[in-house]
């Protein structure tokens, strides 16, 4: 059930994120809160406006289909912070790579040099993500994922668990 008070609160802030990102392409956003003690949806933010049509405001962002790297990232990075292979501060580098045949690309075919793998996590690189699955290691990752619920890894787990596979970030999950 929704509450009034931490919707207010998270549709304040979604606005006030996405004004502040604009300058950095950044026109939407949405948000889920979710009650860590109850699993309750406390609030539900879509989009940041959704009047605004020239963003795309109308699309639900919370239920919008997403590249599965996208989705899985978070996971990925927690997974190594929880294991000590990286910090929020740790540079890592946002450069053409070849991983064993796998040149992964950016969303926008950039690249950021040297980030954070705080930055890399918000601007959803993938191959700084790329580089931590390599150091995490894929089956590790996808028994976490299995762990968690993710059905369709549980599907998929013979041809991602090769200790190669490093295209679970490029839309093959």
């Amino acid at each position: 059930m929704l509450r009034r008070n931490p919707q207010a609160k998270a549709e304040d802030l979604t606005k006030n994120y996405v004004r502040r990102l604009r300058e950095l392409g950044i026109s939407q956003a949405a948000v889920v809160v979710v009650s860590n003690r109850t699993r309750a949806v406390e609030a539900y933010v879509g989009s940041a406006d959704f009047a605004d049509a020239a963003s795309s405001g109308q699309v639900d962002g919370v239920r919008a289909i997403r590249s599965p790297g996208s989705t899985l990232k978070p996971f990925l990075y927690a997974l190594a912070l929880d294991r000590g292979i990286v910090t929020p501060k740790l540079k890592l580098p946002d450069v053409p790579t070849n991983f064993s045949g796998f040149r992964p690309e950016n969303f926008d075919k950039s690249y950021a040099g040297e980030v954070t793998v705080e930055r890399a996590l918000t601007y959803s690189l993938n191959i700084p993500a790329v580089r931590v699955l390599f150091e995490v290691g894929v089956p590790v990752f996808m028994d976490k994922l299995r762990a968690a619920g993710f059905k369709s890894v549980a599907r998929a787990a013979p041809q991602l668990e090769r200790e190669d596979n490093y295209l679970c970030f490029g839309n093959r999950l």
